[in-house]
């Protein structure tokens, strides 16, 4: 591993530790800041418009300023807001660094991805994702370390802004590095004969980023097909609009469904042992990093063997999994279940998306993928700037039950459109073998 590609493992393991720090550290926060219990779900769409804006400019931002400019620019953003959030007197000013903590995560998400996907093989895409599960992962481990030593939550948010500040010095000490990287293949180009532009270089990478504005997409978008895969679907001609493509629509209420429910556990772990199955805050939020760690760690097995398991197969048996980790939640009376229970949906969710997007060119065509591939995105966004609220206000003024309640109905009709989805896909490939 070269020194340039250890600096990026870091960074994607740093994007991922202030992804699950607000859901950790909400009990603790909200009144602190006298704010509602369901509030947290306002920061999360706030963040995620900050998200979006970021991934749409990201094309522009890579050809004015560079990767290296961009990362580092986006890292000190980043920084600054988190340290912000330490010190914020009422809810009113997370609200404010919402947006800009939105924009920093997403243009250096964006970019790195860019650079990856250009770059690097898929062995390193999914292990990179994987590494910023492990920071998703130790953020609210953080949150708990200071809330069982010092029963405050401002010291996390501290904690990680001097984690992301000691990134920033890293990035901008290795300038060098990409220097000597650009320059290293941009010679291995002209031998070949193949000398990019930095224009197509900038325009291949806002493809890319584009491709890829969050964690779950960015892995599954960086995934290739199988070859045969590939082959059968380059036959399959461009449609002129999407919404005509066979098929599609339904497909879109599992990238809905799938996302919608993966940043509300996220979102809502911490809160819902707190009121459900009364644990402390300190503990609850360790308690939240069993999600995310069952993520990152079913990631890296499926990337381990995707070679002997099918898409399909990931997307049969991966639901059923969730769905028991979402009834063991609604045990009563067991605090080892309940965390065995987070696990089950974290270990459940890892491999559900990539493998969608990965699907994407079997189900629709090669000549459709490209395009198809931003409305399934648009559509996964969509889903987390309205489900992460509305259950954090069933979960507030109904019950806390309503998070796997909620899980379970959102994964079963998930399943329902993949199955439809490919059972039409198999249709077609029985009736012309040749795409099979």
């Amino acid at each position: 591993m070269t020194p340039l590609i250890a600096i990026i493992y870091a960074a994607f393991i740093s994007l991922g530790l202030p992804d699950a720090v607000i859901g950790a550290a909400w009990p603790a926060m909200a009144p602190d800041l006298g704010s509602d219990e369901a509030a947290a779900g306002v920061i999360s769409m706030l963040v995620t418009v900050g998200t979006v804006s970021a991934s749409f400019l990201s094309g522009w931002l890579l050809r004015v300023a560079g990767t290296f400019r961009v990362v580092v620019g986006s890292t000190a953003l980043t920084a600054a807001a988190l340290l912000s959030y330490a010190f914020v007197p009422s809810f009113v000013w997370m609200m404010v660094l919402a947006v800009p903590l939105g924009l920093g995560g997403g243009a250096i998400d964006a970019a790195l991805n860019g650079y990856v996907a250009l770059h690097l093989s898929s062995r390193h895409m999914n292990l990179l994702h994987a590494a910023w599960g492990v920071g998703a992962s130790l953020g609210p481990l953080i949150v708990g370390f200071w809330l069982h030593f010092e029963g405050q939550w401002r010291p996390a948010y501290v904690t990680i802004a001097l984690v992301q500040t000691v990134l920033l010095l890293v990035l901008i000490s290795s300038r060098g590095l990409w220097r000597a990287d650009k320059k290293a293949r941009t010679t291995a180009g002209e031998l070949a004969g193949e000398r990019t532009t930095p224009g197509e270089l900038a325009d291949g990478a806002q493809l890319a980023a584009s491709a890829q504005p969050t964690d779950s997409v960015q892995l599954a978008g960086s995934a290739t097909p199988a070859p045969s895969a590939q082959l059968a679907s380059s036959a399959t001609p461009a449609t002129p609009s999407a919404c005509f493509v066979p098929g599609f629509r339904t497909s879109l209420v599992g990238f809905f469904m799938y996302s919608g429910y993966e940043l509300t556990v996220g979102l809502w772990t911490a809160t819902f042992l707190v009121h459900h199955h009364g644990f402390g805050m300190d503990v609850a939020a360790a308690g939240a990093a069993a999600f995310y760690g069952g993520l990152t760690g079913s990631r890296v097995i499926s990337g381990v063997i995707s070679e002997r398991v099918s898409n399909q197969q990931f997307l049969t048996y991966a639901p059923v999994v969730v769905m028991l980790g979402a009834l063991t939640l609604l045990v009563p009376g067991s605090d080892v279940l309940a965390v065995v229970g987070m696990a089950l949906l974290g270990i459940g969710s890892g491999p559900i998306f990539p493998m969608m997007l990965q699907e994407t060119t079997r189900r629709f065509g090669s000549h459709n993928t490209q395009r198809l591939m931003g409305i399934q995105m648009g559509t996964a966004y969509s889903s987390t700037l309205i489900v992460p609220l509305l259950v954090g206000l069933g979960m507030t003024r109904v019950s806390p039950a309503v998070l796997p309640v909620v899980v379970l109905a959102m994964v079963a009709v998930m399943m329902v459109s993949i199955a439809l989805v490919d059972r039409m896909v198999r249709r077609r490939e029985a009736q012309d073998p040749a795409q099979g």
